[in-house]
């Protein structure tokens, strides 16, 4: 259960909103697999590689740890938490050409998080001490470990690390909050939204996103607003995923926004509002100046089935762009389905 719900939320953040600064690659099938016995001469050769002076080794190693679910390697994963050294990463199968250029990006405590995650309980409490490190870098790791890790004890820790001083590390906390069921999660996501810093608003956006608590909502609301446009158009993704009817408006104004992105995104979100005040506004966006927006809003209007506007998406389907010809069609082929 825990691997589905960990690829439906890539899913969800790679086809509707925006894309998370997480290299999923590193989840495949070594890492989720259930790994085979190893003697435990293999666990202590990966350990030793986990100093090596080749950081394809040490990545390589931790990948080797994690399929072993070797507690005895916590001690040395928890270290490895702060290398930060780039490097090409096709996953722990092994399957990709390790020279091929064109395989993802990773670091060695990237990999030492995800390894971590493999020992299960055992690797909690070393985690939340990584958490408090004087190294950034570790703390950033052991937020992302959290995040796949889902230990209801790490909700406090990582609440605490949304107050860090480095922005890696709040933007991983926030991420990895999003990824809990924990309610203790929503009020300091809600106060993310108003971080300094672009990227942490736009990340707890997205987690609040995931949240079925009304209290994101007026939060989300307010981000609407936000100075940076990736924020605004990723609460109006968030929006849009609550079935909560003060969205519907504020998403009504957010079609006027000076992003095409952020309008587009409010027309894809008021698709997804059963409300009839979506409609009108929607049809305005088959004006819109992008063909992207005119696209969406034609796709929203489909799955509203409203009388009103079934002659404005006859008109779209005389539009300049193909792709708003075809979803104005596939619109009005619901419409006929409901005999309009």
């Amino acid at each position: 259960m825990k691997e589905l719900l960990l690829v439906i939320a890539a899913a969800i953040s790679c086809t509707l909103g925006t894309p998370l600064h997480t290299n999923w690659s590193v989840l495949n099938d070594a890492t989720l697999a259930t790994p085979a016995q190893q003697p435990s001469t293999d666990v202590a050769s990966a350990i030793q590689k986990l100093s090596a002076s080749d950081p394809l080794e040490r990545v390589k190693a931790a990948c080797s740890l994690g399929e072993l679910r070797a507690p005895a390697a916590i001690p040395a994963l928890v270290k490895l938490l702060a290398d930060d050294t780039v490097v090409q990463f096709s996953g722990c199968s092994g399957k990709a050409d390790w020279n091929d250029k064109s395989i993802p990006k990773t670091t060695p405590g990237e990999i030492a998080a995800v390894a971590l995650t493999r020992m299960g309980e055992a690797a909690v409490e070393p985690l939340i001490r990584a958490i408090q490190s004087d190294l950034p870098v570790a703390r950033t790791n052991a937020a992302f470990a959290f995040g796949l890790l889902r230990d209801e004890r790490a909700v406090e820790p990582l609440i605490g690390a949304t107050r860090d001083a480095n922005v890696h590390v709040r933007a991983k906390a926030v991420w990895s909050l999003g990824l809990t069921g924990d309610s203790r999660a929503v009020e300091p996501l809600a106060t993310a939204l108003r971080d300094s810093d672009s990227e942490v608003r736009s990340q707890a956006a997205w987690s609040l996103g995931l949240k079925g608590d009304g209290r994101s909502v007026e939060p989300l609301i307010s981000a609407l607003a936000d100075q940076d446009q990736q924020v605004q158009s990723q609460a109006a993704w968030a929006l849009g995923l609550k079935g909560d009817a003060r969205a519907v408006e504020p998403l009504a104004n957010a079609l006027s926004a000076a992003s095409e992105n952020v309008r587009s995104q409010a027309a894809w979100a008021l698709g997804l509002k059963g409300d009839a005040r979506a409609v009108e506004p929607l049809i305005g966006a088959l004006k819109d100046s992008d063909a992207a927006v005119r696209s969406q809003a034609a796709w929203a209007l489909g799955l509203k089935g409203d009388r009103r506007s079934t002659e404005p998406l006859r008109v779209a389907l005389k539009d300049e762009n193909e792709r708003v010809r075809k979803q104005a069609a596939w619109a009005l082929q619901l419409h006929q389905m409901k005999g309009y």
